[in-house]
């Protein structure tokens, strides 16, 4: 028989000297798995006993604190990071001043006449009487005269109250040539000496339009045509001419001591015709 190939383990051992057949070692297998089994143990205490050490290390995150009972802070985050500082509080806002309103009467400094000048003022007015006709009898005559309330061009309060009669009110137009005829015979009329001595003359400036000849009205009858007596600038949209039922201009109203209505008229007159007419509605 051949030997076997070199490096093989064989399968079975030789049998004894004697030739018999050979045997498997049971003793020899035996340990083999006596020694298995004692490492399986080993190792299952050592699993064990690490199991046991894990436990006791384990750490939980997000318990309560015992002291205040506020969580803990998660993990990641970073212990010695600086507190976030406060948002500082704004400073509320000013309010925001109130504007005048406009077109209303005017504020303190104008109405004290102390520098702010206009050509129009707001006019307040008590009552309003019927338009002159052009002919035929006065309506208006004994009727309660409207009371003015408003002012002249430099703020200062002018109130024209029937109460207070006698009173004649001569209402001008600026851009108006008849009234630049006028003026200068109510001057005429003012230096002859002839007017009554109680009787209260007032101008008052109405139908004002810009770009008209003559305009600005308190240059035109201050500085043009040498006015003297008080003047009340109407308000933009006319109303104390209106209040007086004014047709046209130059117009002329008297009011008596008992505060109606005495007269009114409408045109040119001269100084004679002023002074004719003021006469009769005096009586």
């Amino acid at each position: 028989m051949p030997p076997p190939p070199r490096g093989s383990t064989p399968l079975t051992d030789p049998g004894p000297t004697s030739g018999g057949p050979a045997r498997s070692k049971p003793n020899l297998l035996w340990l083999w798995v006596a020694i298995g089994a004692v490492v399986v143990l080993l190792a299952g205490l050592a699993v064990l006993t690490v199991g046991g050490d894990d436990g006791d290390d384990e750490v939980t995150v997000g318990t309560i604190d015992d002291d205040s009972g506020a969580s803990d802070d998660t993990a990641g985050t970073d212990d010695d990071a600086e507190p976030t500082e406060p948002t500082e509080p704004t400073e509320p806002t000013e309010p925001t001043e109130p504007t005048e309103p406009t077109g209303s009467a005017p504020d303190t400094t104008a109405s004290t006449g102390t520098g702010q000048f206009a050509e129009t003022w707001p006019v307040t007015v008590s009552s309003t009487l019927v338009d002159l006709p052009s002919s035929g009898p006065d309506p208006a005559v004994g009727q309660p005269a409207p009371t003015l309330s408003g002012y002249s061009f430099d703020g200062t309060p002018i109130t024209v109250d029937p109460s207070t009669g006698p009173v004649m009110l001569v209402f001008l137009a600026h851009w108006c040539p008849h009234c630049n005829r006028e003026v200068p015979e109510l001057n005429a009329w003012r230096d002859s000496g002839e007017v009554p001595a109680d009787l209260q003359v007032i101008a008052v400036t109405t139908a004002v339009t810009p770009g008209q000849a003559h305009y600005p009205p308190s240059t035109w009858i201050y500085d043009e045509m040498g006015w003297t007596w008080p003047v009340l600038a109407d308000s933009p949209t006319s109303d104390a001419a209106l209040a007086f039922g004014v047709s046209g201009f130059p117009f002329s109203a008297i009011i008596g001591t008992d505060g109606t209505v005495l007269g009114r008229i409408s045109g040119e007159l001269g100084q004679e015709g002023i002074a004719e007419f003021v006469a009769s509605a005096l009586g």
